[in-house]
């Protein structure tokens, strides 16, 4: 009797589908490549929802085996199939997902919120203005906003996070943070490197609005003499997602390299996913204003702190024909999805396009790159190939995940 009560106790043990108190589990929120994820855990079946970009709430449902989490989701317009594997320690997991029907599969990642993880990652206030932390394992990297954009690097180590600075008078230092116990503030003390200067440096917590996205649009001028009317994407942008709840539009425009940088560095600090649409002519090399190329590899730099942009479109002709997509991804130092046009695209016919785009993507909560194949089935004259007796030439829509 007492080897086979060991043994029924031994298969319990076993038994996968089976979560024992402090198991990792796929149950809680989740920061994903395609949004805010919740999901719940009963046994061997989890199921829940996520949104991308703050858009349309989906569905997501499948069987867990061991760490491993076969699941479909369902879109509007489009379902799917995929797969999670949790880490041990049940922070973070890789996968992997595909459209019904689909030979290809594409990346899927998540992360604990950085709260919920008692990480240093997210966005502070603090006594020396807004702060973006980024940890990964015990290595922190991010930018605070004091007399224009800070850079900073260091380690956690016993709890406590050192780390060196550098601002933009030239000025370099040290500071050492600790995490209060429930994640919402951090404590500590900065000094210069010559010693002269120091003192505290303290910050609470600025949690994400719930519900909330960005649509940053980032204009040059169009004009170039007194005889020409003003034209913006950007004001015809901000009225057309009035009508959608939780979409927040900022419009700004650049004149130079020098403005294009200034509103970039505070793309770091908004804390919610983050759409940035660039307007102006473009070049296989990178967008242009004026006589001056901003390259891909210059605009990936100015978003390699901030996490929550989700995806640049490239609203320029030819930007997406040439080396600016993958040297943006690069400098940028993440697999950001990047999109925009191969060809000389139409006034009329990039309107239609990017609206289109940009509304499957905020208003409707659909992944970028399946918004890019339902606007290329959709409009004649998105694709590469001209449509007999289409009066619009084709503008080359195209996307790099």
């Amino acid at each position: 009797m007492k080897c086979l009560l060991c043994l029924l106790i031994s298969l319990l043990w076993l038994t996968p589908a089976v979560a024992r108190a402090g198991d990792p589990t796929f149950a809680g929120e989740w920061d994903t490549t395609f949004g805010r994820m919740t999901l719940e855990a009963d046994a061997a079946a989890v199921h829940g929802t996520y949104a991308v970009a703050g858009g349309a709430v989906n569905e997501i449902s499948g069987t867990l085996t061991g760490l491993t989490w076969e699941f479909t989701y369902t879109e509007p317009g489009v379902e799917g199939e995929g797969s999670f594997t949790l880490a041990a320690d049940g922070q973070n997991f890789t996968g992997r997902w595909r459209e019904k029907g689909a030979g290809h599969w594409q990346p899927w990642t998540g992360r604990r919120p950085a709260a919920a993880a008692g990480g240093f990652s997210g966005v502070w206030k603090t006594t020396f203005g807004p702060m973006r932390l980024v940890q990964n394992g015990t290595a922190v990297t991010g930018c605070y906003h004091f007399q224009g954009q800070a850079e900073l690097e260091g380690t956690v180590k016993g709890g406590a996070l050192k780390i060196t600075y550098t601002e933009p008078t030239g000025v370099k230092g040290s500071a050492e943070f600790t995490l209060s116990k429930e994640g919402k503030s951090i404590s500590g003390t900065w000094k210069t490197n010559d010693g002269k200067q120091g003192g505290e440096w303290n910050g609470t917590r600025v949690p994400p609005v719930a519900g909330r996205s960005w649509l940053v649009v980032l204009e040059a001028h169009w004009e170039s003499n007194l005889q020409q009317p003003e034209y913006s994407y950007g004001d015809m942008l901000r009225q057309f997602f009035t009508r959608v709840p939780g979409i927040s539009v900022r419009h700004r425009y650049f004149d130079d390299r020098d403005d294009f940088a200034t509103w970039c560095a505070e793309l770091p600090y908004l804390n919610e996913p983050a759409v940035v649409y660039v307007a102006s002519h473009g070049s296989p090399e990178g967008i242009t204003v004026g006589k001056t190329v901003l390259s891909g590899e210059f605009i990936g730099r100015q978003l390699r702190h901030a996490p929550e942009v989700k995806l640049v479109h490239l609203g320029s002709c030819l930007t997406m024909s040439g080396p600016a997509p993958a040297a943006l991804r690069k400098a940028c130092d993440r697999p950001l999805p990047v999109s925009g046009f191969t060809k000389v695209a139409d006034w009329a016919g990039s309107a239609v396009i990017d609206f289109a785009y940009l509304d499957l993507i905020l208003s409707r909560g659909m992944a970028p790159g399946e918004a890019v194949r339902q606007i290329s089935k959709s409009v004649t004259f998105a694709g590469e190939q001209e449509a007999p007796g289409s009066a619009i030439k084709p503008a080359g829509l195209k996307i790099v995940e």
